[in-house]
C-alpha cells in the first residue's frame, strides 16, 4: 500500500501523471555537467525532479523547477506545466536519450538556452531505502501536499530520489507485486543511511569545501570594484567552513548560520539551502560574477543576500581598492 508525498523546497522539478504508465520504464537519475534528471515512473502517476545550470550574462542560472503532467500525447511525448508558473514543457522520450523542452522557462529565468538532452545510457538507480514508520503515507504534490489512503509500512523498500536541499517530502516509488505506486513521502520516515550518497546523507551533510573561506563584500565601480569600509561599522563579510558552518557578519551585528543543503551547478554555481539560528530557511544562488576578479554572487532570501550581494575570497582582494568613509574626528 502506498500514498502520495511532497517536495519540501520550491527550487526542484516534478511532474505528476493521471494516465497508463507506458512501455519502457525509464525510471532511475539521468546525470550530466552541470544538469540532472531523475524519473520516478508509476501506474498512475511519474514525477520528476529537473535542476541545472546555464550561463546566464557574466553569471550563471539554475533551474529548480516544479512540474505537474498535463497529459500523455503519446507513449513518447509527455506534456508538462509548470505549478508556480504558466510554463509548458515537453519531455521527449527517444531512444537514447531524454529530451526536456519548455517555451517560456519562468522558473529558469531569462537566458536558458530552452532545451536539456540527458543520455539514456547516463543513467543511474534511485537510491533504495528503507521504510522506519509504522505507516508512511504519500502525498500529492499539490500546494498542500494532500494526503492520500495509500501507504507503506515498515520494511517496506521504496526507490526515492533526496534532493541535496533534504526537502522534507520527497519523491518515492513502491513496487508491489503487481503495480507500482509513485508519491511523495516524509523523508524523516525513511532510513537510506546505508547507501552512502553524498546528495542523501543525514540532514546537514553537505560538502562545500569548494567555497569555504572568508568572503568580503564588494561594489561594482565603473568597469571595476571597491571594498566599503564604513567608519562606525566593518565591511559586511562571511565565514564559511568545510563543515557548512556559516557566520554572516551584516556590519553592526552577525549571526551564526548553517549551509544544510548544497546542490552543485555549472560553471561554479551552487544551490545553497542556509538555516538560520532561529530555525528559518533560505535558498541562496551561488553563482560566479566575475572569474577573473574571484568575485561571487549570492542572491535569494528575504534578507541580506535578496538583491544579489557580491563577494570576494579575503585572499582574493589584493587588487581591489578600498574606498573608506569620511568619518567625523568625534567618533
Amino acid at each position: 500500500m502506498t500514498r502520495q508525498v511532497a517536495l519540501g523546497l520550491t527550487m526542484v522539478a516534478w511532474a505528476a501523471v493521471a494516465a497508463a504508465q507506458p512501455a519502457g520504464d525509464v525510471t532511475g537519475v539521468y546525470r550530466k555537467d552541470g544538469g540532472e534528471l531523475a524519473v520516478l515512473q508509476g501506474d498512475k502517476e511519474t514525477l520528476l525532479h529537473y535542476s541545472a545550470g546555464f550561463p546566464q550574462g557574466q553569471s550563471v542560472g539554475t533551474c529548480e523547477c516544479p512540474l505537474m503532467l498535463q497529459r500523455k500525447e503519446s507513449a513518447s511525448r509527455w506534456a508538462l506545466k509548470s505549478t508556480d508558473a504558466n510554463d509548458t514543457w515537453t519531455l521527449r522520450l527517444e531512444s537514447g536519450e531524454l529530451v526536456l523542452e519548455d517555451g517560456s522557462p519562468g522558473c529558469c529565468g531569462a537566458g536558458w538556452p530552452g532545451k536539456d538532452v540527458f543520455a539514456r545510457k547516463a543513467m543511474t538507480p534511485l537510491k533504495g531505502c528503507k521504510v522506519k514508520a509504522p505507516r508512511a503515507y504519500f502525498h500529492d504534490s499539490d500546494e498542500k501536499n494532500t494526503q492520500r489512503k495509500a501507504f507503506v509500512v515498515t520494511g517496506d523498500a521504496v526507490q526515492v530520489y533526496v534532493p541535496s536541499l533534504e526537502p522534507d517530502l520527497v519523491p518515492a516509488r513502491f513496487a508491489g507485486p503487481k503495480s507500482a505506486t509513485v508519491g511523495l513521502l516524509r523523508r524523516d520516515q525513511l532510513d537510506c543511511k546505508e547507501q552512502g550518497s553524498a546528495a542523501s546523507a543525514a540532514p546537514g551533510a553537505v560538502d562545500v569545501k569548494p567555497l569555504a573561506g572568508h568572503w568580503v563584500q564588494v561594489h561594482r565601480k565603473g568597469k571595476g570594484y571597491v571594498i566599503e569600509r564604513p567608519c562606525s561599522s566593518g565591511t559586511p563579510a562571511f565565514t564559511l567552513e568545510a563543515s557548512g558552518a556559516m557566520k554572516a557578519e551584516y556590519g553592526q551585528e552577525d549571526e551564526e548560520l548553517k549551509v544544510t543543503g548544497s546542490m552543485p551547478g555549472a560553471a561554479g554555481a551552487y544551490t545553497l539551502e542556509v538555516t538560520h539560528s532561529s530555525g528559518s530557511r533560505e535558498t541562496l544562488a551561488w553563482t560566479v560574477a566575475d572569474a577573473k576578479k574571484n568575485i561571487v554572487r549570492l542572491k535569494g532570501g528575504t534578507g541580506f543576500f535578496r538583491d544579489g550581494t557580491l563577494f570576494v575570497r579575503e585572499d582574493k582582494k589584493g587588487g581591489i581598492p578600498v574606498r573608506a568613509e569620511k568619518c567625523d574626528e568625534y567618533e
